[in-house]
């Protein structure tokens, strides 16, 4: 290899690392505003405006993928699993989001690619060695760690704590579908159909439910749905410019976003149990990640991101 193809590889890792980083603080970004908003306003009120602008960068970016023809799907029933998973995550993730504190909720949503390992198992065929194995049972350790039911110095078992469990149990199922998606489906269908079926389904139940927001508060949750939107371009060309094992390890600095966000912004700080637990999950994480990019695995990273 010539220096300057060597140069310009760097460059696409380089501009890879730089969107991925970008993608994560916009997510970050994202989850903090849901955090703010979600005592006063409905969870379904919120996703639908979570979901309805993000269409807007969405239709934007088709074109660079194709147009229309990209939204062309083989797997309509995998699409609506896809979907309704992603759907009940977001409805369970959302409330977790407005309980917790910041930095514990992402810490609690990076055990989602455990539940994805263990779910490839039954739902993909695919042969999971011990060492990822452990790396799943180390990481439900660091929940127990977090969590230490009938503590009160740590996170206590309550319902937001087991909202976000089952919001990372469900991303886990749409890892998997993902992974069956990846090898027939444009990305930009999947996150197409996605985006419009939570904007109908949250927009009934918003119906029912619905709060008027002040001015303010309605230019904020505009800028939910657009920081989400954008923020899934920049990672979706993350992934295009670099491999997964390049791009995927800075998904977990959203831990980093989260403790500053959280401590300026908030005012709170997780306690040393917390902290612990979550290294131990993120560990977890990146030592699956490591694992797959070791055996050659072409596949959809199991990988949390935004919901």
């Amino acid at each position: 290899m010539s220096s300057a193809q060597h140069i310009a590889i760097n460059d696409r890792f380089g501009a890879g690392i730089a969107c991925q980083f970008t993608a994560v603080l916009m997510f970050t970004c994202m989850s903090s505003l849901i955090k703010s908003l979600g005592t006063t306003y409905p969870t379904s009120e919120i996703i639908f405006f979570r979901s309805l602008p993000a269409l807007i960068p969405l239709l934007l970016y088709l074109p660079s993928q194709g147009g229309w023809q990209a939204l062309t799907t083989r797997r309509p029933l995998l699409q609506t699993v896809r979907t309704v998973a992603g759907l009940a995550s977001m409805f369970c993730g959302f409330y977790a989001i407005s309980q917790l504190y910041l930095a514990d909720y992402v810490a609690l949503s990076f055990t989602a690619p455990l539940f994805g390992t263990l779910l490839s198992i039954p739902l993909l065929g695919e042969r999971v060695g011990a060492r990822r194995l452990l790396a799943c049972l180390a990481g439900f350790i660091g929940i127990v760690i977090m969590v230490q039911p009938g503590s009160s110095s740590s996170l206590d078992l309550d319902v937001p704590v087991i909202m976000a469990l089952v919001s990372a149990f469900l991303y886990g199922v749409v890892m998997v579908t993902m992974r069956r998606l990846g090898g027939t489906d444009n990305s930009a269908a999947t996150v197409f159909y996605f985006t419009v079926g939570c904007t109908v389904v949250s927009g009934v139940v918003m119906s029912f439910e619905w709060v008027t927001p002040t001015w303010t508060d309605l230019a904020l949750l505009v800028v939910i749905g657009l920081l989400g939107g954008i923020g899934q371009i920049f990672m979706t060309q993350a992934f295009r410019l670099a491999p997964p094992a390049i791009v995927a390890p800075f998904d977990y600095t959203a831990m980093i976003w989260a403790l500053a966000i959280g401590w300026f912004v908030f005012g709170n700080f997780p306690a040393a149990t917390s902290l612990l637990g979550a290294g131990i999950i993120c560990l977890s994480g990146l030592f699956i990640l490591y694992r797959e990019t070791a055996l050659g695995s072409r596949k959809t990273p199991l990988k949390r991101t935004s919901i």
